[in-house]
């Protein structure tokens, strides 16, 4: 029953990661950089849901606008940082310390804005245990707050797949990161293409980022070890693949509540990272068998 109590546990968790995975993936999957400003769209996005809870607007349209500054954010980063880089034909050779000089200045830029002190959301969801089912005297049961997120996390899964599935887009994306020089020969507009991945990889951060801050609280470096994760999350599951990043975030996720239930608290945050380097050791094309070694 403790087994499946930490597996519940870690079911939220991993839904969470899931979000800030296919953000990862689906931008270096098409535009084929490590996009380290990921994690700080999704520190944004958190901020930007807590201002708005803490002025008293309901948690649905916090999350919604927070996803579309995110994803307005986004956009911006790919048009500023890594548009001009793919003019010159420089994104091999400098797209990867761009990343990082925008992910420092974003981060840096909140600290002075923000302050470095984390701040909690005002109590928007009513907090309370739900029974699942009870066995031998032992009951499994969730949090609301964790049941709310799940759901929610869930539904934009599903929006976010029939999107990948039934539109003309979203099929491009899914050409595009396969082959997005033949996808071109084909007609398909490959800048419109990147900017609606970045608005989705924006929106996906910035709701992972409002969940999470629900859970525990933001702060402006929030986003520098949640883009890690992401990365392995995304490795664990296939660069590329949407489907691999929501099953390697669930992995994640209940590893962690394994990890931190069953050992200790204090290896919870290195199980990741343990699971991307053992990956990347034994099949280093990941669960979904994306061939990694040519993008990189």
């Amino acid at each position: 029953m403790e087994l499946l109590q930490q597996v519940i546990n870690g079911l939220a968790q991993g839904g969470i990661y899931s979000l800030i995975a296919i953000g990862w993936t689906t931008v270096f999957g098409i535009v084929g950089v490590m996009n380290w400003t990921h994690g700080e769209v999704y520190m944004l996005g958190a901020y930007v849901g807590y201002f708005l809870c803490m002025a008293g607007m309901p948690l649905l349209p916090a999350l919604i606008i927070a996803m579309a500054v995110g994803a307005v954010l986004a956009m911006l980063i790919d048009h500023l940082g890594y548009r001009p880089l793919r003019k010159k034909r420089k994104m091999l050779t400098a797209g990867f310390i761009t990343a990082l000089g925008l992910s420092t200045f974003l981060r840096y830029s909140a600290t002075a804005a923000f302050t470095p002190d984390p701040r909690a959301y005002p109590g928007i969801l009513d907090y309370k245990m739900l029974s699942l089912f009870s066995m031998g005297g032992s009951t499994l049961a969730i949090s609301s707050i964790h049941m709310t997120i799940l759901a929610a996390t869930i539904v934009i899964m599903v929006i976010l797949q029939l999107f990948i599935s039934k539109t003309v887009t979203g099929k491009a994306m899914l050409a595009a990161a396969q082959d997005m020089q033949t996808l071109e020969l084909m007609g398909a507009e490959s800048e419109k293409l990147i900017k609606v991945t970045f608005a989705i990889s924006g929106a996906l951060g910035a709701a992972a980022g409002v969940f999470v801050g629900i859970i525990y609280s933001v702060n402006p470096m929030m986003g520098a070890l949640a883009g890690l994760k992401g990365w392995s999350v995304a490795i664990l599951g296939g660069i590329g693949s949407i489907t691999g990043s929501l099953v390697g975030g669930l992995i994640l996720g209940i590893a962690e509540s394994l990890t931190a239930g069953f050992i200790s608290t204090g290896y919870k945050d290195a199980i990741g990272f343990t699971i991307m380097i053992a990956v990347l050791l034994i099949k280093p094309t990941g669960l979904m068998g994306f061939r990694f070694e040519e993008k990189v």
